[in-house]
């Protein structure tokens, strides 16, 4: 369901194969290093309910599943910079710094509904900026959704 590539302390995966790995060959993604998700490894470490009020909204929405660091940290990840990659190929980086400062979701669910294709899915970042003030000023270009891997930049256990 995601992939995470790059600089991973904890592998499940071979490197890039352009065969298997043909919407990341389109994207020009080259790893030698991965960390492969099921659904059942995303949401292991728990969901996260957040509900938030966008500007440009009819509504708020709700949405559920893991946090990103929790996600980032099952792959070895521990600082340096992610960027999420979505299926159109839109990429924004993240800093870790971001993620041990806010609980940042990796969103799987929208109001009890699974994110498919087509409608933000697979997955889609979403920042708590309705329980935290200073984030209602900031861009909202790090909310990647359609996400489809993403590119660790940075440290990483060993």
């Amino acid at each position: 369901m995601l992939t995470i590539v790059g600089d991973v302390g904890t592998t499940n995966r071979g490197p890039f194969d352009p065969f298997a790995d043909k919407l990341m060959d389109a994207q020009g993604a080259r790893f030698e290093r991965a960390m492969a998700f099921e659904l059942s490894a995303l949401t292991s470490p728990g969901m996260r309910r957040i509900t938030v009020r966008y500007p440009t909204w009819p509504s708020a929405h709700t949405f559920e599943g893991p946090l990103l660091k929790d996600v980032l940290d099952a792959a070895g990840v521990e600082g340096g910079v992610v960027r999420p990659v979505a299926l159109d190929g839109y990429a924004a980086e993240i800093s870790y710094a971001d993620l041990e400062k806010w609980p940042v979701v990796l969103a799987l669910k929208m109001d009890g509904q699974w994110l498919s294709i087509g409608a933000a899915g697979p997955a889609w970042v979403i920042y708590p900026r309705d329980d935290y003030p200073e984030l209602a000023q900031v861009d909202d270009a790090k909310w990647v959704w359609g996400v489809s891997y993403i590119q660790a930049i940075g440290n990483q256990r060993r």
